[in-house]
């Protein structure tokens, strides 16, 4: 597969808005690389040193995190199109190594910038690095509002609460229409809410038997 890496990157919200020779320049004073990572594919390694910002193009990644004395580690994040992997880190350089493990879900095209010149540019009065900066902060807060949507879920007391809450959230976002399309299978959702696979589709009984959701594979629709 062959990228194109300005055209590649011009279609990502973090260069919306800039001229073609505006994004040409600032690929090239950020040392930027595209690459496509095959699914199943580790992005980045927890522990690593953090030292690029990757821009997802096409494609879907799950980030990873240990979490105590747990077996297998804890899906706490999904990252798709126009997500920037490693942004919140961007304003944080007292954070030298990446805190999880990144996995591509499918294969996934991702353009890659050097963090320290990025760094560098955000103040920057030239126009275009303006404007990504301005892109980077409309990201970030949608990245922020992911976060408190995990521990909105992850604070409910009971795994019922807890599915409750995820789809009402998924809902709200989606209009409020009655009808939730969880963004990835039962086995990855049990991830997200930090349950086991059984435990999760006992919840789910429960809740159909209390006439408060009805499913077909991933695609909801709810009644509280």
């Amino acid at each position: 597969m062959k990228l194109n890496l300005e055209e590649i990157a011009r279609k990502t919200e973090l260069f919306h808005g800039l001229t073609p020779q505006e994004t040409t320049d600032a690929l090239y004073r950020l040392n930027a690389v595209c690459k496509l990572y095959r699914k199943g594919e580790i992005v980045v390694h927890a522990g690593l040193e953090a030292n690029r910002l990757m821009a997802v193009s096409s494609g879907h990644l799950h980030v990873y995190a240990s979490a105590g004395d747990r077996e297998h580690p804890v899906l706490v994040r999904e990252i798709g199109v126009d997500e920037v992997l490693g942004l919140w880190i961007l304003h944080m350089p007292e954070v030298a190594c990446w805190p999880g493990t990144v996995v591509a879900v499918e294969d996934s095209v991702l353009v890659s910038l050097d963090l320290e010149r990025f760094r560098g540019v955000v103040a920057s009065s030239e126009r275009h690095f303006a404007r990504m900066t301005a892109n980077s902060a409309k990201i970030l807060s949608r990245e922020l509002f992911s976060t408190w949507r995990k521990l909105m879920v992850m604070d409910a007391p009971t795994i019922e609460a807890k599915v409750k809450t995820y789809l009402s959230v998924l809902n709200s976002e989606g209009g409020h229409t009655g009808t939730v399309t969880v963004p990835f299978d039962r086995e990855r959702m049990a991830e997200f809410l930090g349950v086991t696979r059984p435990s999760l589709s006992r919840a789910i009984g429960r809740l159909r038997d209390a006439g408060l959701l009805s499913w077909r594979k991933n695609v909801f629709k709810i009644k509280f």
